[in-house]
């Protein structure tokens, strides 16, 4: 995966504010309550039943004094209307001395809960601010990213202008303690836990550096950074681009665009591109339709359908051909917005698919601002791609179904005429014709009888299905079967090289 250390909420499709006239909690103590109630009823995708709802937001309340009090509190067949839902609410409140914003939450997750949808959720404050930071691609935190490897808790990664840059840490360097806290034998979860922290806040992390064989202490001050959402350079050996897209934040169409105008800047003639949708969640429609507009002139984006059937055309005007075959790079983390721009970018004939199936969100949401400061993402339309594939709770099924992370960057590149190869590790990651990518299992094991290779590597990069999908081969044979293959060590590294 590309991101290992995210605070995971699935980014919704669409994102608009609903204007609404802010009611007193003084004069109603479940003002959420209602809004959350109204929105639901007039607006979900599923039209549920008020009866449903209720319910579900009794049950939830009724659970929650068992919990917390061990008060029994039981639910009544017979409120199934709303304004028996506050009445009981009331007397419930008072019966158990709950305060009223605790009700309110327990009441919204019990409705929402009866929804059977994932995307529709209740958020308060401090969890708004949060979705809307891990759309825009916005992090607390030291400025590395990490990998799991061997059960060792790796820097991968370094963020430019944080504080991790500005210290003696390095990629490839093992992180053993958080302040008095080991995170040897802990799980990546576990560990990325004890590192998270409000902005400001210090922590001494010591780490480990194989090449230097020691172990160094350094106190870092976690900051607010900002992350870019579209990476990417020129593949060597050849001229085709590579861009990661990480979010469909508010910035990401024009740092696509910019990477691509930085691409046309070089001496190459672009022949290809790889646009990496892995693990990116999804975000912004309109970001969606402006990154769509790098692709093609004019062109429909998607159909979207409303609790009443009602459909409607969504359209790319005024756009540009981008002129080159395109593969995106899919799996089970490409969800939403990714699914929008990859489904259409296919039914157009731009780009084909390579990966595994994707997480199938073809759902729209829109983010409702509450009267006490929280927020509803309510679901209220669901999206097709332009010749009407179905994409919710499906996904969509890559064109060259490629399994493991590094060979599917291999197979992309193949589809696009590429033939002279270099593929090596780099502090884990495996880097193919001079681009890294972080591979949770290595390119390079050494086996009993010598070097061995990820075999679904081999397989894709020699064109040979019988070599496998998993685990490793010996090297040797290989080399000897296939003159153009070659492998040299380098400063501790190897390198495999082919021309095909």
């Amino acid at each position: 995966m590309k991101r290992f250390s995210r605070w995971i909420l699935t980014a919704l499709l669409a994102v608009s504010v609903w204007q609404q006239v802010p009611a007193q909690a003084a004069e109603n103590p479940y003002v959420e309550t209602e809004e959350v109630f109204r929105y639901v009823m007039e607006s979900h995708l599923s039209k549920p039943q008020a009866a449903k709802l209720v319910k579900g937001a009794l049950e939830s309340v009724s659970e929650q004094a068992k919990e917390r009090k061990d008060l029994p509190l039981v639910v009544s067949a017979e409120d199934d209307t709303f304004g028996e839902l506050v009445q009981r609410l009331a007397e419930w409140q008072k019966k158990g001395g709950f305060d009223a914003a605790s009700m309110n939450t327990w009441a919204i997750d019990g409705m929402l809960s009866t929804l059977d949808d994932p995307h529709t959720v209740f958020f308060t404050a401090d969890e708004l601010r949060l979705f809307q930071s891990d759309v825009e691609n916005q992090f607390v935190g030291f400025g590395f990213r990490l990998r799991m490897q061997n059960d060792h808790i790796i820097i991968r990664e370094i963020v430019s202008g944080s504080p991790a840059a500005a210290s003696v840490l390095k990629r490839g360097d093992q992180l053993l303690k958080v302040g008095d806290v080991s995170l040897v034998g802990k799980s990546f979860e576990e560990s990325y836990a004890y590192l998270k922290g409000a902005e400001g806040t210090e922590a001494v992390l010591v780490v480990y550096r194989p090449s230097e064989k020691r172990e160094l202490q350094v106190k870092l001050k976690r900051a607010m950074m900002t992350l870019p959402e579209a990476e990417g350079q020129l593949f060597d050996k050849g001229s085709v681009g590579y861009i990661s897209l990480e979010t469909f934040g508010s910035d990401g169409a024009v740092q696509m665009r910019d990477k691509l105008l930085e691409f046309a800047r070089s001496q190459k003639q672009l022949t290809g591109l790889v646009l990496d949708l892995r693990d990116n969640g999804g975000g912004y429609l309109s970001t969606a339709r402006d990154i769509a507009s790098l692709f093609m002139e004019d062109g429909l984006l998607m159909y979207t359908t409303n609790r009443n059937g009602v459909e409607v055309e969504t359209w790319v005007r005024n756009g540009r051909d981008i002129g080159i075959p395109v593969r995106i790079l899919v799996n089970g983390g490409t969800a939403s917005a990714s699914e929008l721009l990859s489904g259409a970018l296919r039914d157009h004939g731009i780009a084909k698919l390579v990966g595994t199936k994707t997480y199938g969100k073809g759902s729209a949401q829109q983010v409702i601002p509450l009267s006490e400061g929280d927020a509803l993402k309510l679901t209220l339309n669901e999206y097709f791609t332009p010749k009407h594939t179905v994409v919710n709770h499906i996904g969509l099924t890559p064109d060259l179904v490629v399994e493991d992370y590094g060979a599917q960057v291999v197979e992309a590149l193949q589809s696009l005429n590429v033939r002279a190869w270099e593929l090596s590790d780099e502090d884990g990651d495996t880097v193919i014709n001079g681009i890294p990518f972080p591979t949770v299992e290595p390119l390079f094991k050494q086996g009993t009888g010598g070097l061995q290779v990820r075999a679904a590597i081999l397989s894709h990069l020699l064109k040979d299905p019988a070599i496998g999908e998993n685990e490793y081969v010996e090297l040797a044979p290989y080399l000897k079967k296939h003159p153009a293959l070659k492998v040299q060590s380098k400063g501790g590294f190897h390198f495999l090289t082919y021309t095909s």
